[in-house]
């Protein structure tokens, strides 16, 4: 405790004296999956939180989830290093209850037992934006959506022609390479690239809380390495056929292999796998695709969209299993009045999975929507902004019961940049394939999650704070006496507040703190797990030159259980500090080096899996 307090001390005072700029602009920051169209942040009433390109350049992270954890402030938990099982809790809400696109193609995965994304598998060579918007999303997005969305954007060719290449080296063999190219004309423009990371690891199992050698590293224990390499490639085309037409495609590709181990605080090498592969099947191959083409009309009236987005699946492990999702969309966003439009809409979702090797599964479902959305922004009192969003969604299910969903949202401006914001709606999850049918723990029965969402906010872009409170009903959760998913009797209750500020003074120092308190429960008053109550993330960049700057990012985390009703291990109080310097030469070639976990603090995000000792790293990166 006595570590903890001293290491939050030292981030504090960084925090009170030094200042500064550049990624903690947030000027003219648009978004784009809040309403399903763009607007800029300023104009949004939902809770918005942007991770721009120079804030992932600066901090040097590789990952989404690492993203996410560290530049988003949201708790998260992994079953081991980067690649491995991955949950983030948005506001306390489950994994599987945010919707994760790329470009607007959904990446939740339709192979897990619980349709989660694998925030892990995503890398950020080629990511432009990352938006997370809080609070039920359903009446946009549809199904999954019902905690909110996380939309990674991707970068799109600029006019000439240009290339970016990055190589990185470090702690536990890791290899990191990625290359971007892209050439535009008023025409044409084309962007493809890649990236590669490879790295030995370590091991992806500890000793629990109960063993006696709690607090040895797999390394210190001669357990096995558990390595994890990804491959990844990008490629978006574009043809302007007039000024207001033009067609777009895309491609994502993600290949993965995952080594893991047998379970908390068991080295793979210790046990035989329960299915009679033996050690060597605690692997995964993974192979992820996602398409995208679509037909944008735009004029003074109208912008109108017609999308085909398709996502596949595929892992090889016990047999291999292969899921697929295909979306036709189409919508119109109609300008009806000066900063007024409606957005209205219908798409089919196809959702199938195949799964062979002794649980075989071959099942589908699909499902029709209709959407609309009002947005109006006018000046209520004087000068100062008004802005109201109504949206909502009618889904038809092939499966199970139809699904009807809504949100409102409202800002308005209080004096110049002081606004207070709220937001209600509501949201579903429904059974994944594999939680209905599996043939050993599936139930045919289940019906979809439902979700209520408020919030309301009272800031600007410097300073805000935020309440919140949600309820989950209908939750579907895996029953360790009957071993089978199941619907929860009752209602879970997740309430809360955030605060944040994000500043830069005098183009020398840029300085951010978020500081989140959450309170989840069951229906019994049982805590839920693995929500840290407390958390604090803070950050500081100092530009020391035009050409030099230095960061510092630190996180508490506070108590937390590893399973409900504060039961199992606690597995939070405790602090991460992070440093990275980034030198330019010049506008076309820089270095940067960072070191993670700087106090060497040892910790686990779940109990008998490992995090990260202190680790080093060296990069360089060149473009044109």
């Amino acid at each position: 405790m006595k570590t903890t307090l001293l290491s939050l001390a030292a981030i504090a005072t960084l925090s009170t004296t030094l200042y500064g700029a550049n990624a903690y602009t947030l000027e003219n920051i648009n978004v784009t999956s809040s309403q399903d169209t763009t607007l800029n942040k300023k104009d949004v009433p939902d809770s918005v939180t942007i991770i721009t390109k120079e804030a992932l350049q600066e901090s040097r992270i590789n990952t989404l989830a690492e993203a996410l954890n560290k530049l988003g402030n949201i708790a998260m938990t992994q079953n081991g290093g980067p690649g491995k099982t991955t949950s983030m809790f948005v506001r306390g809400m489950n994994t599987n209850q945010m919707l994760v696109l790329i470009d607007g193609v959904r990446y939740n995965n339709v192979t897990g037992s619980n349709g989660a994304a694998q925030y892990s598998q995503i890398m950020l060579s080629n990511v432009e934006q990352i938006e997370i918007i809080k609070g039920a999303q359903s009446g946009v997005w549809g199904a999954d959506a019902s905690g909110g969305v996380i939309n990674v954007i991707t970068s799109r060719a600029k006019e000439g022609l240009h290339g970016v290449a990055n190589i990185e080296y470090g702690s536990f063999d890791t290899k990191i390479a990625s290359l971007q190219a892209s050439y535009a004309t008023e025409d044409f423009d084309i962007l493809m690239g890649g990236s590669y990371f490879d790295m030995e690891g370590f091991s992806a199992a500890e000793p629990t809380s109960t063993s006696p050698d709690f607090g040895k590293r797999g390394s210190d224990l001669g357990w096995e390495t558990d390595a994890y390499t990804n491959k990844s490639f990008n490629a978006k085309l574009g043809w302007n056929i007039t000024e207001g037409d033009r067609i777009e495609a895309s491609v994502e590709t993600i290949n993965s292999y995952v080594e893991y181990d047998a379970g908390a605080g068991v080295d793979a090498e210790n046990v035989d796998d329960p299915f009679g592969y033996g050690p060597s099947n605690y692997f995964n191959n993974l192979k992820n695709r996602f398409y995208s083409l679509s037909y944008q009309h735009t004029d003074d009236v109208n912008d109108a969209k017609i999308v085909y987005n398709k996502s596949t699946f595929n892992q090889d492990q016990y047999g291999g299993y292969t899921g697929y999702v295909d979306e036709a969309k189409i919508n119109d966003k109609i300008t009806y009045a000066d900063d007024s439009f409606v957005l209205l809409g219908g798409s089919y979702q196809k959702f199938k999975i195949n799964k062979d090797g002794g649980t075989d599964l071959n099942e589908d479902f699909n499902a029709k929507s209709v959407f609309a959305t009002n947005y109006n922004k006018f000046n209520l009192f004087d000068d100062l902004s008004t802005i109201v969003t109504e949206s909502l969604r009618y889904d038809n299910y092939s499966k199970f019961d139809n699904a009807t969903t809504g949100k409102v949202g409202v800002k308005q401006y209080l004096y110049k940049e002081l606004y207070l914001s709220a937001n209600a709606g509501n949201g579903y999850n429904v059974p994944t394939l594999d939680q209905l049918f599996n043939a050993y723990w599936g139930t045919a029965t289940l019906t979809p999650q439902k979700t209520v969402t408020t919030d309301i906010t009272l800031g600007t872009d410097t300073l805000w704070v935020t309440a919140f409170y949600n309820t989950i009903t209908d939750e579907i959760s895996y029953d360790f006496t009957t071993y089978h998913f199941t619907n929860i009797d009752g209602k879970s209750k997740i309430k809360g507040a955030e605060l944040g500020y994000k500043d830069y003074f005098f183009d020398l120092l840029g300085l951010s703190a978020n500081y989140t308190y959450i309170s989840a429960e069951n229906d019994q008053g049982e805590e839920l797990a693995r929500r840290p109550k407390h958390q604090v993330d803070a950050s500081i960049v100092y530009y020391v030159t035009e050409n030099l700057d230095l960061g510092l990012n630190g996180q508490y985390v506070g108590e937390r259980f590893n399973r409900a009703n504060r039961q199992g291990a606690q597995t939070g109080k405790y602090v991460i500090a992070n440093f990275v310097a980034n030198y330019n030469f010049n506008e076309y070639v820089g270095i940067y080096g960072k070191i993670d976990n700087i106090t060497d603090e040892y910790y686990q995000t779940v109990d008998g899996y490992a995090t990260a000792k202190r680790s080093y790293y060296i990069g360089l990166t060149a473009k044109y």
